[in-house]
């Protein structure tokens, strides 16, 4: 024997497909580390039907999925397969794993359980599978154990601990079906006992039953009846329904007819709308060109009557602009005479004024020769009073720079002493932000130390909570396969995989209790506890049918309508020493089984030990008792009691699976707690780190403002030391200009006195005045020629305008002319045209008539069609309702007839119509409700 190939799907780090072929002989895997060799051996160990997780290197059955990488996505499956070979003989072993529904096992394409596995690899000689896989340091942990140890590996290895593993299976089944056989004992004796108790109820049964024979043949009677008289009704609506059918299909027929007679006379009077439409519109574009047209002539008209007024009026300008031009010319002859004598006083006046002029120049050339040297003193002079009334301004300008000066020193001052304020602000402003910065930064610190802390502790609850789901999958797989009897099994993985309309309860999965109390309730329920809840009979009868079906073995089931809650005896005082309680005080159990429950738990009575119990016993109690330790009394007086090695029961492992499930509840709060603290966290460090951030740009905005103001101060007091350098500048100038202002004044007084000396001037006046005379004579003779010139040229240029305005007017004329022709021709053209519309319009207006009286026709011709289209909707909508009205009366018989047939049928086959007399209907009905009466009467029976 030996494995020919090992294929691997989405297993641990084998993302995709991946299939090994192996030889057999000899196949060695090597790779470095981290390729997935051990994983390999992981995926042989775990399709052997190995689960525990440490061999397998998992915390839970999730982690054998293909958790992703940069290629490829997160492998929803996990499947490993082998294929064994030996000889001719192959076989399959097929492991499949999801997250919805669990580990499924298939060999050779047939699903089996866990548990059958081991005799698939007996078969194939693989019963020793946790040991034919040798692990790294397994070799050194053999060569260092104890001879002991060594005789228990080697003892697993040759399969002797096979034999001693079904040498206890075998004895703990004997101790099972020794229990079972006493409590069948048990309950043998307790029938005998309840048999006397129950003659005088076996009478009134039998009486009863007499009555429930009769009632069930007249009950069977009165089905027939029923069910004849119901059938006989259906035939008569379904005939009815036939007649209805053929009137409501001629109905359709003439419903149908006027429809469409009626969409023709809607499509006649829409086509005579749109031929209307039409119509108008032609009519409208006539009136439009009719109404354009006799503008055009009113235009035509209009314009041809003002070209001829503006003839008229044109020919009036005309001859005025002759008259004009005539005056023009007799102007022209006059204003040349005038300019001619114009002429000669000018040249008089010319001649006049010259003679003056060169007189004058004379003079001038002789007074200029004298005034020289007066105007060189005055000149001097000029200077003297310049430089002095420089050196005045001079002076004012140093003593207002002075004055600048000292307020320039004053306002230094004021800089210097303010920047120094300042200066000394910043420093304690930027004291207090540095101590604040230290502060915050210091409690970012703390913050962020604080988160590491709640972040280290989320990793290890995170841990713990991964184990802990861990043990608890392995809990409910020890649960499902190694503690539910096979029947319980198939059933709770065909509710899970919803092969079945069924959703049984397991008696151990309903109820909850102490750690104390496990032993004993697990050895008064034995085989009970895998006791299946169900709702009603047939619910239980399902699940027996695929039980059945699938030869799935056989299983008890107790439906909550069956179930009789039993009550504990408060006789007996729970107060008394050695008395733990009723089972129905001290469990929890699902309100919905709480009937159930208590039919099998109700009278349970648990005492702390058997000398307890024995003493109730003798005291005469007569109810199921169990002691701590697992002795069972049971009223039939009959007791268990022993020891078994065997591991935990279904009751254990629940509670177990419950305390898990709190704490795994109670981890997730905490780790809910902790993501609140951490985010809390995360934000007082993010408002931690923005407010440091904020107080170090404060820090640094008062750190530059400090040198914007020592640099102020510095600047401050070079204006100061500048200022008092231009104080004595200033000062030293002031002196030298006041010497000198002294002294060109000394020297202005003497010039003053060497110009005192006047001109004469009289010849010097009678020169220019007779000189301006002259200029002024020839200045109006040259006006006078002048003016005489512009007249003549002005006169001049109206002559030649007038000339072209004669030419324009009579362009003019000419233009008027032709355009009255032209206007006359146009208004005929168009008189023409005007006459044509109107014809035309006389023509559509005489088609638009008979339209309006063909659509008026049309009208009451569908007033007429509505009507009758009317009356046949209104009587095919009468037989539809006749219609629905028969099938809602023969949906009802038929319903009620499937409700006798599914109700009686089975219990009362149907002989036929024809051998039942229907008259005795009402003779049936009332033997009934007699023969009901009478077994009310007997009472309630068992």
């Amino acid at each position: 024997m030996y494995i020919g190939r090992i294929h691997l799907k989405g297993f641990k780090s084998f993302g995709g497909s991946h299939e090994i072929a192996l030889s057999s002989n000899f196949t060695a895997v090597v790779g470095p580390n981290g390729s997935g060799k051990s994983n390999i051996l992981d995926a042989l160990r775990w399709v052997l039907g190995d689960g525990n997780p440490s061999r397998l290197r998992i915390v839970r059955q999730g982690d054998l999925l293909f958790q992703g990488s940069i290629s490829l996505p997160p492998a929803s499956s996990s499947e490993v397969m082998v294929h064994l070979r030996e000889g001719n003989r192959v076989s399959t072993l097929r492991r499949r794993f999801t997250n919805d529904d669990g580990s499924t096992m298939l060999v050779d394409g047939r699903r089996i359980r866990l548990i059958d596995l081991d005799d698939i690899k007996r078969k194939w000689r693989l019963e020793g599978d946790r040991f034919a896989f040798i692990s790294q340091g397994e070799v050194s942990e053999v060569i260092q154990q104890r001879p002991l140890q060594r005789r228990m590996h080697l003892e697993a290895i040759f399969g002797i601990d096979l034999y001693r593993k079904k040498r206890e299976e075998a004895i703990q089944r004997l101790d099972v079906a020794t229990l079972e056989m006493q409590r069948i004992v048990t309950l043998k004796t307790e029938l005998q006992t309840r048999k006397e108790a129950i003659v005088d109820l076996v009478i009134r049964a039998r009486e009863a039953k007499g009555v429930i024979d009769q009632l069930e043949r007249e009950k069977s009677q009165l089905y027939w009846v029923k069910r004849a008289r119901s059938e006989k009704i259906l035939d008569g609506i379904r005939r009815e329904l036939s007649d209805l059918g053929a009137q409501a299909t001629a109905s359709k027929f003439w419903t149908s007819g006027w429809r469409r007679a009626l969409n023709r006379a809607e499509d006649a009077i829409n086509s005579i709308s749109e031929d209307r439409g039409s119509m108008a519109s032609n009519v409208t574009g006539l009136e439009r060109s009719l109404m354009d047209s006799r503008r055009k002539l009113f235009s035509l008209s209009t314009s041809l009557v003002g070209s001829m007024e503006r003839r008229k009026a044109l020919l009036g300008d005309i001859a005025g602009e002759k008259d004009r031009f005539a005056g023009t010319a007799k102007r022209m002859e006059d204003l040349e005479r005038d300019v001619a004598r114009a002429a000669e006083e000018e040249k008089g006046s010319s001649r006049s004024f010259n003679d003056a002029r060169r007189e004058w120049e004379q003079y001038r050339k002789r007074v200029e020769e004298r005034s020289d040297r007066i105007r060189s003193l005055r000149e001097e002079r000029a200077a003297c009073e310049a430089a002095l009334e420089s050196a005045r301004s001079r002076g004012k300008g140093l003593g207002l720079s002075i004055l600048e000066v000292l307020g320039e020193i004053s306002r230094s001052e004021e800089s210097v002493k303010e920047a120094r304020q300042d200066l000394g602000r910043l420093q304690e402003e930027i004291e207090q932000k540095r101590s604040l910065e230290e502060a915050a930064g210091k409690r970012q610190r703390d913050v962020y130390a604080a988160f590491q802390q709640a972040a280290a502790s989320l990793q290890k609850l995170s841990r713990e909570m991964s184990a802990l789901e861990g043990e608890m999958e392995t809990l409910r797989e020890t649960a499902f396969t190694r503690v539910y009897p096979a029947p319980v099994q198939h059933l709770l993985a065909a509710v899970r995989l919803g092969r079945i309309d069924a959703s049984p309860r397991p008696l151990a999965d309903v109820i909850s209790c102490p750690d104390r109390l496990v032993t004993a309730l697990e050895s008064f329920l034995g085989a009970r506890q895998f006791l299946l809840f169900v709702k009603d009979i047939d619910e239980a009868g399902r699940c027996i049918a695929h039980l059945k079906a699938r030869s799935a073995g056989r299983a008890t089931f107790l439906p909550l309508e069956s179930a009789r809650a039993r009550h504990p005896m408060r006789s007996i005082k729970e107060d008394r020493p050695g008395i733990v309680g009723w089972v129905s005080d001290l469990i929890g159990m699902e309100s919905e089984w709480k009937e159930c429950v208590l039919h099998v738990l109700g009278d349970l009575l648990i005492v702390e030990s058997f000398d307890v119990a024995r003493d109730l016993v003798r005291e005469g109690f007569r109810g199921p008792a169990v002691t701590l330790e697992g002795d069972v009394f049971q009223p039939g007086g009959t007791i268990s009691g022993g020891k078994t090695n065997k591991g935990a029961g279904a009751i254990e492992i629940r509670r177990n699976l419950q305390e898990k499930e709190k704490e795994a509840e109670r981890l997730k709060n905490e780790r809910s707690r902790l993501e609140e603290e951490i985010a809390e966290l995360e934000k007082e460090e993010r408002d931690a780190s923005e407010k440091l951030r904020v107080l170090s740009e404060e820090r640094r905005a008062l750190e530059d403002e400090r040198r914007s103001a020592e640099a102020a101060e510095a600047v401050a007091a070079r204006a100061r030391a500048l200022a008092d350098e231009r104080r004595e500048g200033i000062l030293a100038a002031l002196s030298s200009c006041g010497r000198e202002y002294l002294e060109i004044r000394s020297r202005l007084e003497e010039l003053r006195e060497s110009s005192s000396e006047e001109p004469e001037t009289s010849r010097e006046l009678e020169l220019v005045k007779s000189l301006e005379e002259s200029r002024s004579r020839a200045d109006v003779a040259a006006e006078r020629l002048e003016t005489a010139r512009r007249m003549f040229t002005m006169v001049q240029d109206e002559h030649r305008r007038s000339l072209s305005r004669l030419e324009v007017l009579d362009k003019g004329l000419e233009d008027l002319a032709l355009a009255e022709k032209s206007g006359k021709r146009g208004l005929a053209e168009e008189g023409r045209t005007y006459l044509g519309i109107w014809l035309r319009l006389q023509e559509a207006m005489s088609g638009m008539k008979d339209l309006v009286e063909g659509h008026s026709r049309a009208l009451t011709s569908r007033e007429r069609i509505l009507e009758r289209s009317a009356s046949a909707t209104a009587r095919m909508e009468s037989l539809d309702s006749r219609i629905r009205q028969a099938k809602q009366r023969l949906d009802s018989t038929e319903a009620e007839i499937a409700e006798s047939i599914d109700m009686w049928e089975e219990r009362f086959p149907y002989p036929g119509e024809e051998s039942i007399d229907t008259r005795d209907y009402d003779r049936i009905r009332r033997s009934v409700r007699e023969l009901e009466k009478n077994l009310r009467e007997i009472g309630d029976v068992d």
